[in-house]
């Protein structure tokens, strides 16, 4: 092999650990202060390396990990009664998502990149310019459990619309973040078990790499929860959002 070629792939899979390793830090730092989730932040990372079914998939196993921990250390400020209220559906209907991208075959997967990096887009205009839904009642907190179940099911897009749905609610930060890891952690055991039944999802390459990626959302998750009330959100929400805008502008055009 040409010496400068073995350089640049070296340099790549460099480039590709170290991203690993930082997007889920950041990622779980993040949920603690902005309305994006998790998940949210590391599809478009994974989908540099994995397709779109697989990226989700690989994200959500994060996402699980990373969600038990949070509701671990946040349990006793769990709001059952909006648990109930917008939980119930998201669940149902992130079993419909997960469903719907199942049924998505390999050769029609590679058209879910720019129909992800527009959704990517959208989400991060909405957190960069901090639009905010003015409903309110048991019904709207239902149709907002229905959508971000659904999205969360179908694309792993489910913090960014919770938190359009429940911010005018002005719940406490660590009120917040309890009750809807609790939700997302059910949302993630019932998606993960949809896409791991189809046997084209249980063959996969570069697990190594799921060694890096949980033990630093951990980390990000622990020192979230340690600094919840000290750190900026604006500054981070803004940070988040021009780099989510960025991912999703590079994978509509096809840079990725």
């Amino acid at each position: 092999m040409d010496l400068g070629i073995l350089i640049y792939e070296s340099n790549i899979s460099l480039a590709l650990w170290v991203c690993f390793i930082v997007a889920p830090f950041v990622g779980a730092l993040a949920t603690f202060y902005t309305g994006f989730g998790l998940n949210t932040i590391l599809v478009p990372v994974f989908m540099i390396y994995w397709d779109a079914p697989m990226a989700v998939l690989m994200a959500g196993l994060v996402h699980l990990s990373n969600n038990i921990l949070k509701v671990a250390l946040t349990a006793r400020s769990i709001d059952w009664h909006l648990f109930r209220n917008f939980g119930a559906l998201a669940i149902l209907f992130a079993f419909l998502g997960a469903f719907l991208l199942n049924q998505i075959s390999a050769a029609t997967s590679i058209y879910l990149k720019p129909i992800f990096g527009a959704i990517f887009i959208c989400f991060a205009l909405l957190e960069l310019f901090n639009w905010q839904l003015s409903l309110r009642g048991a019904w709207s907190m239902r149709f907002g459990g229905m959508l971000s179940g659904f999205f969360g099911g179908f694309s792993g897009h489910q913090g960014a619309l919770r938190a359009m749905f429940l911010s005018k609610l002005k719940l406490e930060p660590l009120v917040f973040v309890a009750t809807t890891a609790l939700i997302s952690l059910l949302i993630d055991i019932t998606r993960i078990g949809v896409y791991l039944s189809d046997q084209n999802m249980m063959h996969y390459d570069a697990t190594y790499l799921m060694f890096l990626v949980i033990p630093s959302a951990l980390a990000g998750t622990l020192i979230g929860r340690k600094y919840i009330k000290k750190i900026k959100h604006e500054k981070l929400s803004m940070l988040v959002g021009a780099a989510l805008l960025f991912m999703g502008f590079a994978m509509l055009l096809g840079w990725i």
